[in-house]
C-alpha cells in the first residue's frame, strides 16, 4: 500500500499537470491518455482497499504509521485538485451560466423568468457570460444552486471564484466522509474511493459542477441520518433536492427514521429556499420541463420509454424507479449502508433523458462498498461519453455513437452479473478462491 499511494499518487499527480498545462480538449485522445492514468491508479487502489483487510482493520501496532500513509494519501486528494483548478474557464463551461444567474440575482432579477439571451438583458452580461451556450434557455437550477450562485458572486464575481468554491464542496465532501466513517466504526481508508475517484476529480476540479454541491448535501444527509441526528439530516436532504432534482427519490430512506417536527423544519428550510423565487411560481422548475419534452442524451431507457408512453409518462417512470428501490433498500438494509443511498438514484438517472458524466457525482460518495462495483464501473466508462465533445468539432452532431453507449452501459450490467454470480457462490467456495493479500 505505501508504494501504491506514493507512486500511484506521484503519477496521477503528473498526468493531471500535464492535463492543466496542456489544456487538450474534451474527449481527445490526449485527454484519454492523460486520464488513463489516474484510472489505473484508481483501480489498483480500489482492488487494496477491498480486499486487504490490514489496510481496512490495522493492527494496533500499525496504526501510527497506517493513519501517516492516510494523511499523505489524503493530502495527494488534495493535490490532484490543484492543477486542474487553476486555468481559466473557457465561455462554453456551465460555470459561465452559473456566475450569469448569481449575477442576475444582485441585480433585482428572478432567474427563474429571464433568458440570457433576451435583448433586454444585454446590460448583464460581460464579453464571458455573452456566448454562453445555454444564452437561449431558462435556468434548469433549483432554489439551493441558485442561492450558492448568488452568495459566490457575491464574495468574488468570477468562473474561476465559482470553480474553486466547488472544489471546496468537493474537499468538505472527503472531510463529511471521513467523520461518517469514523463515527460508523469503518475504515476512514475508504474514504479515498470517493477522494482518489477519477471522475470526481475531472468534473468538479477541471470542469466545475453544480452537483459537487449536491454531493456535498446528500453525504451529510447520510451521515446525520445513521447517527441519529434526523433534523439535520432532514435539512441536508431537503438542501440537496434543491441542488438538483436526483435526490428526491431517497425520501423513502428517511420513513420511520424521523420526527414528523424534524420534516415540518425541513419543509419550513425548502420554503424559506423557495421565497426569493416566488414570482415565479409556487415551485420553480426552469428549464427542466423543457429537458423531459424535448432534450436527450445518453439516456436509452428513457427514449425507449418515451416512445412507448410519452415523455412525461418516462420522466414519471424514472422517479417511481428511484423511490422503488429507495423502498426496497428501506425494508433491507440500514441508514449506514452506502448501497441505500447509492443505488436508488443510479436507477432513476439511468432512465433520466440527459445522463452527462458529471450527473453520476450524487452517488460518488457512496461507492465504497463491493455492492456498488457496478457504479464503480459505470464512473470509468461514463467518461467514454467525451468523445462527443471532440467528434462535433468535427461536424458530429450531438449525440452518443452506438458503440459508446453499448460499451457505457454494458460494463455495468457485466460487471451487475458477475457481481451476482460471485454472491451466489457458496461462502466455503468464495474462501477458498478469493485472492490472498500480504
Amino acid at each position: 500500500m505505501p508504494t501504491l499511494i506514493r507512486y500511484g499518487g506521484t503519477a496521477t499527480l503528473a498526468a493531471l499537470i500535464a492535463l492543466a498545462a496542456s489544456q487538450v480538449r474534451l474527449g481527445t485522445a490526449w485527454f484519454f491518455a492523460f486520464a488513463a492514468v489516474p484510472c489505473i491508479v484508481y483501480g489498483l487502489l480500489l482492488h487494496r482497499l477491498f480486499t486487504s483487510l490490514d489496510v481496512l482493520d490495522p493492527p494496533q501496532a500499525s496504526r501510527v504509521p497506517r493513519a501517516r500513509l492516510l494523511t499523505i494519501a489524503l493530502l495527494f486528494a488534495v493535490a490532484f485538485r490543484i492543477p486542474l483548478a487553476a486555468p481559466r474557464v473557457g465561455s462554453d463551461n456551465d460555470m459561465v451560466r452559473y456566475m450569469w444567474d448569481g449575477r442576475v440575482q444582485r441585480l433585482g432579477y428572478n432567474p427563474f423568468l429571464v433568458v440570457p439571451a433576451d435583448p433586454a438583458m444585454q446590460g448583464t452580461h460581460t464579453d464571458e457570460t455573452r456566448m454562453m451556450p445555454s444564452r437561449r434557455a431558462h435556468t434548469p437550477y433549483p432554489a439551493a444552486a441558485q442561492l450558492f450562485f448568488r452568495l459566490v458572486v457575491t464574495i468574488h464575481e468570477s468562473s474561476r471564484a465559482m470553480k474553486i468554491a466547488l472544489v471546496l464542496c468537493d474537499l468538505l465532501t472527503i472531510w463529511v466522509l471521513l467523520a461518517w466513517l469514523r463515527e460508523t466504526h469503518r475504515s476512514e481508508w475508504l474514504a479515498l474511493a470517493y477522494a482518489w475517484n477519477p471522475l470526481v476529480i475531472l468534473e468538479v476540479a477541471h470542469s466545475g459542477h453544480i452537483d459537487a454541491l449536491g454531493a456535498l448535501w446528500i453525504a451529510i444527509a447520510a451521515w446525520m441520518l445513521s447517527t441519529g441526528r434526523g433534523m439535520r439530516a432532514a435539512v441536508a436532504f431537503v438542501i440537496a433536492v434543491a441542488t438538483k432534482l436526483l435526490p428526491i427519490v431517497l425520501l423513502p430512506l428517511f420513513w420511520g427514521r424521523i420526527r414528523i417536527r424534524d420534516g415540518a423544519v425541513a419543509g419550513l428550510v425548502l420554503l424559506a429556499m423557495y421565497l426569493p423565487f416566488s414570482s415565479a411560481g409556487a415551485v420553480p422548475l426552469g428549464a427542466v420541463p423543457n429537458v423531459v419534452a424535448f432534450i436527450r442524451f445518453n439516456g436509452p431507457v428513457f427514449k425507449g420509454l418515451a416512445a412507448l408512453t410519452s415523455p412525461q409518462g418516462a420522466a414519471a417512470v424514472a422517479v417511481l424507479s428511484g423511490l422503488a428501490v429507495a423502498a426496497w433498500m428501506r425494508q433491507r438494509r440500514t441508514a449506514d449502508d452506502p448501497a441505500a443511498w447509492a443505488w436508488p438514484m443510479a436507477v432513476a438517472l439511468a432512465c433520466a433523458p440527459v445522463i452527462y458524466p458529471w450527473y453520476l457525482l450524487y452517488f460518488t460518495p457512496f461507492l465504497f462498498t463491493r455492492a456498488t462495483l457496478p457504479l464503480i464501473a459505470w464512473t470509468y466508462s461514463a467518461l467514454a461519453v467525451y468523445v462527443v465533445w471532440e467528434l462535433s468539432k468535427h461536424g458530429h452532431r450531438w449525440f452518443v455513437p452506438a458503440p459508446v453507449m453499448w460499451m457505457e452501459f454494458g460494463i455495468v450490467v457485466v460487471t451487475m452479473i458477475w457481481i451476482a454470480r460471485r454472491a451466489a457462490i457458496p461462502p466455503a467456495v468464495a474462501r477458498d478462491s478469493a485472492p490472498t493479500t500480504t
